[in-house]
């Protein structure tokens, strides 16, 4: 069998705009559920979810199970060892949180690639599907998708640098981590931070590399698309469950109140 295509990495540079949402929490079922509803790919979020390397895993088959879904694993941090057990479980698209210089993105890339463009060690089990992909090491390299976080004010100033790393596919701007960094926290700094996501979106596209954000937030998200964004997250998981169970809970208990009155 031939290793799979990574159809998040071909759909980055033709077709529309490729829509996402965020598994933050660690749920196989709820990956299950949210890769059958339309989504073109589904984050998860091991910077910040309670995952564990099975639990992972388990994530991946079910979306695997949902074409032509795709997963996207966030690993938690920039250590090579991490990395190369995420991708050891067939993950083919990383994003990778809290990236600021060129340097840091070119280990990155060593770290995630085999010999001899990269560093990575040869033990993907799960990976290669425990031997029914026979050239998964020969093909790995080219399904492979590596994605960087800008969300820090240096990483902001070195955009340019960055996405000029052989093996970076895309950047992706993390709002609210980049309001934090920049002072721009809070409802009154709305405007401002709409100013710095937009600029860092419009840099990113003239670099020629493909961007992404995370957005719940219905104006910025049309902002971010008019401003060119390749592939955008509309929701996570955690905060869709807690308003649409608020939303259910508020409308029965008027429901029950009302019938009370009367």
């Amino acid at each position: 069998m031939k290793t799979p295509a990574n159809r998040f990495k071909q759909g980055l540079g033709e077709g529309p705009v490729q829509l996402g949402f965020w598994l933050a929490l660690a749920s196989p079922n709820i990956a299950e559920i949210c890769g059958g509803l339309g989504y073109d790919w589904l984050l998860v979020d091991a910077e910040h979810g309670a995952q564990t390397l099975p639990g992972i895993a388990d994530q991946l088959r079910a979306v695997d199970a949902n074409p032509p879904c795709s997963a996207i694993v966030r690993v938690p941090n920039d250590d090579p060892i991490g990395i190369r057990q995420i991708l050891d479980l067939g993950a083919q698209t990383i994003m990778v949180p809290m990236v600021e210089t060129a340097e840091q993105a070119a280990a990155l890339v060593k770290a995630a690639r085999y010999p001899p463009q990269g560093e990575r060690g040869i033990g993907g089990a799960r990976a290669a599907r425990w031997g029914r992909y026979p050239a998964y090491v020969a093909e790995a390299n080219r399904q492979l998708c590596i994605i960087l976080q800008i969300e820090t004010a240096q990483a902001l100033e070195n955009i340019e640098a960055i996405a000029a790393i052989d093996g970076i596919d895309a950047l992706f701007v993390g709002p609210v981590d980049l309001a934090a960094s920049l002072g721009l926290l809070g409802e009154s700094n709305f405007a401002a931070l709409s100013e710095v996501t937009a600029g860092a979106l419009a840099r990113i596209r003239a670099t020629g590399k493909p961007c992404g954000i995370l957005s719940r937030d219905q104006r910025l998200v049309q902002q971010f698309l008019d401003g060119g964004a390749r592939f955008i997250a509309v929701g996570i998981d955690a905060f869709a469950l807690a308003k649409a169970a608020g939303d259910m809970a508020k409308e029965w208990a008027a429901r029950i109140a009302g019938q009370a009155e009367d």
